[in-house]
């Protein structure tokens, strides 16, 4: 299923109001996307930030994906990861000057969380201030995939998590 831009904010508006802990269980359904539900663009947004992070990663968030001059808005997906094979991704932003940034690999593989099969789009092969970010995703209903962003800190030995973010695919004739 695919969603208008009108759709998808109902959607995103609808988890927002969701705990950490009621994201935590949607997220436990894990269900695979397919390629073909989240090729093109998707619409997202950032549900819940974890309430540890340290203040500077929370103003490098507000910097890097929620700054006036660049919106964070969702991501784009350009290559199946179905079937063992690994594809690729980039974050579109509302930016006339730079709509597109910040590169990823996807592939399948084992979540952080819980270490069963999810989705994972992974920057460390690029470098840029996103890397060590890891983003394990799963399907939340057709359309809609939910996120939990992990980084590596160079000084940490395990993964950080850092927070929830929600994409939906939009329809490729009304983007």
């Amino acid at each position: 299923m695919r969603y208008s831009m009108t759709e998808a904010r109902v959607v995103i508006e609808q988890l927002r109001k969701c705990s950490i802990s009621d994201l935590d269980a949607l997220f436990n359904v894990e269900t695979l996307p397919v390629f073909e539900e989240l090729e093109g663009e998707t619409a997202g947004a950032i549900l819940a930030l974890n309430p540890g992070n340290p203040r500077w990663l929370m103003c490098m968030i507000k910097i890097v994906l929620k700054s006036p001059l660049r919106q964070w808005t969702g991501k784009k997906f350009l290559g199946s990861f179905d079937k063992g094979k690994n594809g690729a991704g980039i974050n579109l932003f509302k930016s006339k000057l730079i709509p597109c940034i910040f590169k990823f690999d996807t592939y399948i593989k084992n979540a952080y969380l819980d270490d069963k099969p999810c989705l994972v789009l992974d920057y460390r092969a690029y470098r840029s201030l996103t890397f060590g970010l890891i983003d394990n995703v799963r399907k939340i209903k057709d359309g809609i995939v939910l996120g939990q962003a992990y980084y590596k800190f160079p000084w940490r030995k395990q993964m950080w998590f850092v927070g929830y973010f929600v994409l939906c695919a939009l329809n490729k004739d009304k983007i």
